[in-house]
């Protein structure tokens, strides 16, 4: 009898060594070894977003979750291929950053450098590559009318008059926008730069698209504020030359080519990590795309 009693304690011994490890009530999903809390999620919506998990439909919530998922299996990924980042670096990065904890500024260095790596390792278009989308894509170097706009920004009615009547007896615009805007570029002499149709709320291109160079607008009220606008010059529609567009397309191609690299090895990540969300614990019915787990 003793001999039963003694064996089945150690056939107990046994099964319980090669038992699953229980999993704190608040996960939500594992990463690799790596346990994704509730309040994980919480804290990045709040800092990447600014709302609250409870304000999002279930749509939303999903794919946040894949999100934030994904950004925590790049930093594992990293971690796993030796991407480390010295301490004394993350503590200064939480420093300079408040709220931040030491495992977000940890994951943000880990995945940054990553990025930064295999950026290093993709070569900038070459011109043929650029001067062939130029050709391919030629709408989107077609320009729209522009205006070069300067702005005064004022919040009572009644200086806005007295400037507006300044403007009248032939004050200099910049002046009194140094002198009372308070908007950012006020010390500029209000400077906007150039601009087109769909860039400003359309009570103010109403008003400004029907102006000619050198002219002033009249005092435009929006809710809590007075603005007044002056037409430097007027560009006409048109093309933009390669030339020109060379910077531009030069940086969105190689921009295409690191997200490309980026998305092959989220894919290398995931296949590489065993990832699970905890369905059953979500305050939301999750439809993302990553592997569920339903019965924890």
């Amino acid at each position: 009898m003793r001999r039963l009693v003694a064996l089945a304690i150690a056939l107990l011994a046994v099964a319980s060594c090669h038992r699953k490890p229980s999993v704190p009530p608040d996960v939500i999903a594992r990463v690799g070894d790596r346990m994704v809390t509730l309040g994980d999620f919480k804290r990045y919506l709040d800092r990447n977003t600014g709302t609250e998990l409870a304000q999002m439909g279930p749509e939303v919530a999903s794919a946040m979750t894949d999100q934030y998922l994904e950004e925590v299996i790049l930093s594992e990924y990293a971690a796993a291929h030796g991407v480390e980042i010295p301490a004394e670096k993350i503590a200064s990065a939480v420093r300079n950053d408040a709220g931040a904890t030491v495992i977000e500024k940890r994951d943000e260095m880990r995945r940054q450098k990553l990025i930064g790596d295999l950026s290093e390792n993709i070569a900038m278009p070459a011109d043929t590559d650029i001067r062939a989308y130029y050709e391919q894509h030629p709408n989107e170097f077609r320009s729209g009318e522009e205006l070069h706009v300067k702005q005064i920004l004022v919040h009572d009615e009644g200086v806005a008059n007295e400037i507006a009547q300044k403007l009248h007896a032939g004050a200099s615009f910049e002046e009194l926008s140094s002198q009372y805007s308070l908007a950012p570029n006020a010390k500029k002499g209000g400077e906007i730069g150039y601009v087109s149709r769909g860039e400003l709320p359309k009570m103010f291109e109403d008003e400004i698209f029907a102006l000619k160079p050198g002219s002033i607008s009249g005092i435009i009220r929006t809710d809590a504020s007075f603005h007044i606008f002056k037409i430097q010059d007027r560009r006409p529609p048109g093309v933009i030359d390669l030339q020109t567009a060379s910077p531009v397309i030069r940086e969105r191609l190689k921009d295409d080519a690191i997200r490309e690299r980026m998305a092959q090895l989220v894919g290398r990540a995931r296949a590489e990590l065993p990832i699970a969300v905890l369905t059953k614990r979500l305050p939301f019915k999750y439809t993302g795309g990553f592997p569920k787990s339903e019965n924890e």
